[in-house]
């Protein structure tokens, strides 16, 4: 199989959420492109899209070949046991380690070349650490099982390209983070994703600063003039790099136009502009890691699980772009 035709994995997530929801949703509107299959319960998938009365045939699957032959026609499913007891909107502790096991046969499966890239349904944190303690979500896992050292969470979609430098950090916590290092090297890892992954020829990247007015020249804070502004003037040489600016100007209309990416210092001052801008086709994406992952940037949805009202466009604009960018990176080797 050529590796511009091999199919893409999606993990089942929490299987007591809006996974199996979406994912039919996304095959329905898929039109037989960008081809992938569900690591998940046969049988429990089947129940699922019984109580929804959507019209997605299945096909259990022994081998990924099988993948592209089946797909137009059904949605393929490598099949993964599940609890007996699992039901949704009522997530399990005892699933947890079946939810880790489904990422790893995904990485399993791009490690020998079987996939072009992993797309991640939505996990409970609080759900996995009962199986393992240290997780604190999918980019942080990835990272370390794929042996990646330097990576980041970069939040897609049309409008805008964005990237937290702390993610999942209690807020105290984050200006003790803050690095010249971290942030040189984080800027490093835009460009160079911005190029290869993204197709721009010449990246401009623009950096928030850390407190209000980006300190105010130092009234309300150091970190901008210690740390952020000495790291950006040493890789101006290098990249085309602006900044510290405010983060309550940094996403104006005319920055949006004039940048390809910006650099955040912490979780919510990245996320909430990209999700508000768009929410429903917002995903996110790994960056630095040796293989193509992407997700919808949405959690669970216990809450709704059973109401069957999920909407799928985040999960379908994650496949289409773990498409797009593998294919790139073929592309340029």
């Amino acid at each position: 199989m050529s590796d511009l035709n091999k199919p893409i994995a999606v993990t089942m997530g929490d299987p007591s959420g809006i996974g199996i929801e979406i994912t039919l949703k996304a095959w329905k509107k898929n039109n037989g492109k960008n081809p992938f299959f569900l690591i998940h319960d046969y049988e429990y998938v089947l129940a699922i899209t019984k109580a929804m009365k959507i019209n997605v045939p299945l096909k259990k699957i022994d081998s990924i070949e099988d993948v592209n032959r089946v797909f137009k026609s059904f949605l393929p499913i490598y099949h993964l046991d599940v609890c007996k007891n699992t039901q949704l909107g009522k997530p399990s502790k005892k699933n947890a380690r079946i939810i880790l096991k489904a990422i790893d046969l995904a990485l399993g499966f791009i490690k020998t070349k079987k996939v072009s890239a992993i797309v991640t349904n939505p996990v409970s944190k609080e759900i996995i650490s009962y199986a393992l303690k240290s997780f604190r979500g999918h980019t942080e896992y990835l990272a370390k099982k794929s042996k990646s050292k330097n990576f980041c969470m970069m939040l897609i979609n049309k409008t805008l390209k964005v990237v937290p430098l702390t993610v999942h950090v209690p807020l105290k916590k984050v200006s003790k983070l803050i690095t010249k290092k971290t942030i040189k090297d984080t800027l490093i890892l835009m460009n160079r994703s911005l190029k290869n992954d993204f197709n721009i020829k010449s990246p401009k990247i623009i950096v928030t600063g850390l407190n209000p007015h980006a300190s105010d020249n130092g009234l309300l804070g150091n970190e901008e003039n210690k740390v952020i502004k000495p790291a950006i003037n040493a890789l101006k040489k290098i990249i085309k790099v602006e900044g510290p600016v405010a983060a309550d100007t940094a996403f104006t209309p005319e920055n949006l136009k004039n940048y390809d990416a910006v650099l955040c210092m912490y979780h919510d001052q990245a996320l909430i502009p990209v999700k508000t801008i768009d929410f429903y086709n917002t995903i996110n994406f790994t960056v630095g890691l040796n293989l193509v992952r992407t997700s919808p940037d949405h959690g669970t949805g216990f809450d709704i699980a059973k109401k069957f009202i999920a909407n799928e466009s985040s999960l379908i604009a994650a496949i289409n772009e773990a498409a797009r960018i593998s294919k790139s990176r073929i592309n340029k080797r």
